[in-house]
């Protein structure tokens, strides 16, 4: 066998391997489409003649905060108009001298309904200082909350959002529910990004055996967090959402995904804040879920190296680099076959999600940057993964911690919190 063969049958056995990642890719977009449909046509059912949900058990809120973000006073005002009969808003800081403290003070003030509290808890010392705030949050709640809430301060939800996200805890076997951020996109660049990279998980979240408890939209009864010892879970942990991920996967219950609860952001960015919060997310995913991490990686690779192989080789016989000119057309058509399969898995997404969302939370900007970042998008999470690597250190809300283990922590350095300061990317959670 000559060299160009070898050439060759490389190329096409990397393609092939890509394809059969794609091919898989597709199938888990229609699945999600499928799934968010099935939700929709369901939805109906949650509602009692008067047009309220059947199920209300007494809620509390949980908000933590750490400075002013762009969309603060919205998500502060979102809260009040959810429709919903009963529930309090907890919100938290490490520091009473936090700017976001007197805001939501004087942003409440008048607030008839619901009941709402600030809870300060101290600067963390061996754990996250979201975490630190919600154990403190957890612990100043009504004693006849029977469900806990916890939201980010940056996401903006519909007035139905809570209604929708306690529905599934009526099932015995559900042990959370949980939404996910939709990073809308803007105009420039950065923001396209950053709605692209997002989107690229909400597709798994319909997988119960894949998903997750996102912290920043999450329900879980408050007999079910006792009974998972999530307090312990969080104790010297950095990532709200993987700790309570496990600690409920630990007894034996389901995560389950409403698509109802997914909460717009359109908070803006840069392409440097854009890259910290993206790297961020993926060094925790690398010290608290390694399994995921290690998969994403081996996607990446598959993919973009397979998507490499079949694009080479189309140049290399159609600029005669090599002789078996016959290869042209098979090596695009492959190529070719490989993105329509990616680009296929974005169009579901993107129809699921607007089965559920309106403009301006989902607009053509969205679908226009989820489809057109399939082309380098591989490439850009392979350079995430790889700069994952190197460090178990990240800089979150202005604190540096070093992630020595999921249930070890070290604050290295405060020096850089924003608590005090007004970011447009302080709200990225």
């Amino acid at each position: 066998m000559s060299g160009e063969h070898w050439i060759i049958g490389v190329a096409a056995a990397l393609w092939l391997a890509a394809m059969v990642h794609a091919v898989a890719a597709l199938a888990e977009g229609r699945r999600f489409d499928r799934f968010v449909a099935r939700c929709v046509r369901e939805a109906p059912a949650l509602f009692d003649a008067a047009g309220r949900f059947r199920y209300q058990p007494r809620v509390a809120i949980i908000l933590p905060c750490c400075g002013i973000d762009e969309k603060l006073e919205q998500t502060v005002a979102a809260l009040k108009a959810q429709r919903y009969e009963d529930f309090e808003v907890v919100f938290t800081f490490a520091s009473a001298d936090d700017s976001a403290y007197a805001a939501i003070g004087a942003m409440t003030a008048n607030w008839d309904r619901p009941v709402t509290r600030r809870v300060v808890a101290g600067d963390a010392t061996s754990r996250g200082q979201k975490v630190h705030n919600l154990l403190a949050a957890v612990a100043a709640v009504s004693a006849d909350r029977e469900v806990y809430v916890f939201l980010d301060s940056d996401a903006v939800p519909g007035p139905d959002w809570l209604g929708h996200l306690v529905a599934p805890l009526a099932e015995e076997t559900t042990g959370a529910a949980t939404g996910y951020r939709w990073y809308t996109a803007g105009r420039g660049v950065a923001s396209q990004l950053r709605s692209a990279w997002n989107a690229a998980t909400v597709t798994l979240l319909a997988d119960e055996r894949s998903n997750f408890c996102w912290g920043g939209g999450t329900a879980i009864r408050r007999d079910v967090f006792d009974r998972c010892d999530v307090r312990a879970a969080w104790d010297n942990a950095v990532s709200d959402d993987y700790a309570l991920s496990e600690a409920v996967r630990a007894a034996g219950l389901h995560i389950r995904f409403v698509p109802y609860a997914l909460a717009p952001s359109s908070d803006a960015t840069t392409l440097k804040g854009f890259w910290s919060f993206a790297l961020r997310q993926i060094i925790l995913t690398r010290v608290y879920a390694p399994h995921v991490w290690r998969a994403g990686l081996l996607l990446c690779l598959n993919l973009v190296v397979g998507g490499t192989a079949a694009a080479v080789l189309f140049f290399a016989a159609l600029f005669g680099w090599i002789g078996a000119t016959g290869v042209t057309w098979p090596a695009f058509a492959a190529w070719m076959a490989l993105l329509a399969a990616i680009i296929g898995r974005a169009a579901y997404r993107q129809r699921a999600v607007r089965r559920v969302l309106r403009p301006p939370d989902a607009t053509w900007r969205d679908a226009w940057a989820d489809l057109s970042a399939v082309t380098f998008s591989g490439l850009m999470f392979l350079a995430l993964m790889i700069a994952s690597m190197r460090t178990r250190r990240i800089v979150w809300r202005g604190i540096e911690y070093d992630m020595v283990s999921p249930r070890c922590t070290r604050i290295l350095n405060r020096a850089g919190s924003h608590a005090n300061q007004k970011s447009p990317n302080a709200g990225l959670q």
